[in-house]
């Protein structure tokens, strides 16, 4: 067998930009490698009582939080994600 690019041990990550979108804007810009154990959820509640989950960053630079597409991160992460905070998948 024939390694045609070596896995990552750490689990998980994704290079992201510290932006604050989804959260009011104002990022630094900061370039951060995010792993799951980064990535908390947020929500955001509508008047008919309904909510939306967002996976979110917390940057360490500057403490903005910053929502990280939900079709950037793998299924098995997101379910990990929402299962910390007892949500379903």
């Amino acid at each position: 067998m024939k390694v045609l690019q070596a896995g990552n041990p750490n689990g998980w990550e994704i290079e992201q930009e510290c932006t604050g979108k989804g959260n009011g804007d104002g990022g630094c810009g900061a370039r951060l490698l995010v792993s799951e154990n980064d990535i908390f959820i947020t929500t955001r509640a509508d008047y008919d009582g309904s909510k939306e989950y967002y996976y979110t960053f917390k940057c360490p630079c500057c403490n903005v939080e910053t929502d990280i597409p939900k079709k950037d991160i793998v299924d098995r992460v997101r379910k990990k994600v929402l299962e910390k905070y007892c949500l379903k998948f």
